[in-house]
């Protein structure tokens, strides 16, 4: 099977990122396929709340300019393999569940303020979130750097090649640590800091990464690999010793512990009967399947951060 399931056509990596999100169209929530049939866990749905169960529907805020986690297939529609975990969820909850696309600095504030149910954008769980939102876990991501082929910049696995350099983060994600980090290992090894530009949206940070202005961005390296893939090489994605394997999860309000914990029933669902080994098969990403599901599971479970190493990738 191939890296990633060719469901878009190809287009630049700037093209994927500026799309404008919208809801896209789903079954009426009295259907057939919205109330899930014979896949309903009474249990689960009695659990929802009210508000949910009344209007039939689950909604979802993303920034689909993330592939393969979240983007826009050629009809226009929000796709991902996010949003096939989703659907694969929603017949257990007797519901339909739709996704709904935003900036990424606006899916957690969506969440706390009551304009989505849920968020899910491939978003790290890590304790600072976990003060203000709570998640229901499912899989690993792993992150790399991201680079034209072509730079002029000789970055290699090393962090030290980092240093000195021009990097891109968007606001309001952990990209900007892990940049803090590898700036803090040149700093520690006597080398230049990290020069670093915020960026409001995805598709600002990469046309500045495709004109130079630039000199590397942090990603995860499924979305990495997928970029240079749909741009024929332009791009080229590289591991780093100091970016950590993290989890994502379900972003859910803090007190909408019932809407948590029927989400994450649902997702125990699709792993005892399978549907979630295949759903990540079916986008070759096996390798991010969690052991075991959970809610916080960066308080509950933490994973190693790595610590600074200097030239620990050479």
């Amino acid at each position: 099977m191939s890296l990633f399931r060719r469901t878009a056509a190809v287009v630049s990596l700037v093209t994927v990122t500026a799309l404008v999100a919208v809801g896209c169209a789903g079954t009426p929530s009295d259907s057939p396929t919205a109330s899930g049939g014979d896949l309903v866990i009474a249990e689960l749905r009695a659990m929802l709340p009210d508000a949910i169960k009344d209007k039939g529907v689950i909604t979802v805020g993303t920034d689909p300019s993330y592939p393969p986690c979240d983007f826009r297939n050629d009809a226009g529609e929000i796709d991902g393999y996010n949003n096939a975990i989703l659907q694969a969820m929603a017949p257990r909850l007797g519901v339909k569940i739709t996704m709904e696309g935003i900036a990424f600095d606006g899916l957690l504030p969506g969440v706390e303020s009551g304009r989505f149910d849920a968020a899910m954008e491939c978003i790290t769980d890590n304790p600072e979130r976990e003060e203000i939102v709570q998640f229901v876990d499912y899989s690993y991501s792993t992150k790399g750097v991201i680079k034209l082929t072509d730079s002029k910049a000789e970055i290699t696995e090393n962090p030290l090649t980092l240093c000195g350099l021009h990097a891109g983060v968007q606001t309001g994600t952990e990209f900007i640590t892990d940049v803090e980090r590898f700036s803090a290992n040149c700093e520690q090894e006597g080398k230049d800091a990290i020069k670093i530009t915020h960026f409001p949206t995805t598709a600002d940070q990469n046309t500045a990464l495709q004109s130079g202005q630039i000199d590397f961005a942090v990603t995860s390296f499924a979305t990495g690999a997928w970029q240079a893939k749909e741009t024929d090489g332009l791009f080229e994605i590289l591991a780093n010793p100091l970016l950590a394997k993290t989890y994502v999860g379900i972003v859910v309000a803090l007190d909408n512990d019932d809407l948590a914990a029927a989400l994450l029933g649902a997702l125990e669902a699709i792993v005892e009967d399978g549907t979630y080994e295949k759903v990540l098969a079916d986008w070759g990403l096996e390798a991010l399947a969690l052991p075991e599901v959970g809610i916080n599971l960066a308080a509950s479970n933490p994973l190693d951060v790595p610590e600074l190493c200097g030239a620990c990738g050479e």
